[in-house]
């Protein structure tokens, strides 16, 4: 079965390597050789020869479990979101060690999203003994909303609210990130909330493009390692406007012929191989569309999926079947 090369024990910096050489699913490895990858990567031939073995075990069949299948990690765990036009959009829920970014314009229920996520991820009999990192980025998310949405102290001791605002602490957590699975072994779901946030600061503005490069690029291989270890992530951003030339290009208010909005945070911090990025498009108050901008398989892409927000409510649920 064709799988993202992330659900293999492979080193990030392999890893990313292979990414960037073109190779994003196991069925790319069929196509080539142990000696290929090697010169292709630059990388010695023992080295290309244990992705090659981390292949060929993924194929074996697994031993007779005694367990609860419920317990049993396999390839095709879905992680719900709890909302129904997501959840239809992701084929039942999020693979287990992939990664959904949730865009929306201001205003849109993307913290709701990602609360009504972790609510059904501590309560689910499936996930009831893993724990939930939640990180904050624009303080929309206090521990009292917490205490509301997860009554329960039982299930809320296993999620660790943690505030990332300022673009240091940006900075010095993804440097952790990374690790994250180490120091808390049951740790199975991420949540960036707002991570777009310190990046809008004023200190972030004196950044200069290769140094925003490098924050991206270490956060994408920070969740690589992350998802490659069954940690499944979901973040939240907002949309921005973004000024083009005629040709397409980058512009300025000067140069620029049209507007679009676009996700603020762009592609580059997301692993491609198993990403999924949606956005939220409200065509009124209470209704929109979610679109799938990107999925790491083109089927999955460019598809759409209505929603309505019922009176009272706050979470998006599909409309009723005409």
């Amino acid at each position: 079965m064709q799988r993202p090369l992330t659900s293999l024990s492979i080193p990030p910096s392999t890893l990313g390597a292979l990414i960037k050489a073109g190779y994003e699913t196991t069925a790319d490895l069929d196509a080539s050789s142990a000696e290929i990858v090697a010169k292709e990567l630059s990388i010695p031939l023992d080295a290309s020869q244990a992705i090659f073995r981390q292949r060929l075990a993924s194929r074996a069949p697994g031993p007779i479990l005694t367990q609860p299948a419920s317990r049993t990690r396999v390839a095709d765990e879905r992680i719900p979101t709890a909302c129904g036009p997501v959840d239809k959009l992701l084929g039942g829920g999020l693979p287990r060690g992939s990664i959904l970014e949730i865009s929306g314009p201001p205003g849109t229920p993307k913290g709701g999203i990602a609360m009504g996520m972790v609510r059904h991820f501590v309560y689910s009999p499936e996930t009831d003994r893993e724990e939930v990192l939640f990180v904050d980025a624009q303080n929309m998310t206090t521990p009292n909303a917490l205490r509301k949405a997860i009554p329960s102290d039982v299930a809320r001791a296993r999620i660790f609210h943690c505030v990332v605002q300022t673009l240091t602490q940006l900075i010095c957590f993804v440097h952790t990130l990374g690790g994250m699975k180490r120091e808390r072994p049951k740790l199975g779901l991420v949540v960036l909330s707002s991570i777009h946030f310190p990046l809008q600061s004023t200190s972030s503005r004196k950044l200069t493009i290769p140094q925003k490069n490098t924050i991206f690029d270490n956060l994408k291989k920070a969740l690589a390692t992350l998802t490659a270890s069954g940690v499944t992530i979901l973040t939240t951003s907002q949309l921005a406007t973004k000024l083009l030339a005629a040709d397409g290009s980058p512009a300025n208010f000067d140069t620029g012929a049209r507007a679009i909005l676009a996700p603020q945070m762009g592609t580059t911090y997301l692993p491609v191989s198993n990403s999924y990025r949606l956005v939220m498009w409200p065509h009124g108050r209470d209704n929109g569309v979610f679109k799938t901008l990107t999925a790491p398989f083109k089927k999955d892409a460019d598809r759409e999926e209505p929603y309505i927000i019922p009176e009272h409510r706050v979470l998006p649920v599909c409309p009723p079947s005409e």
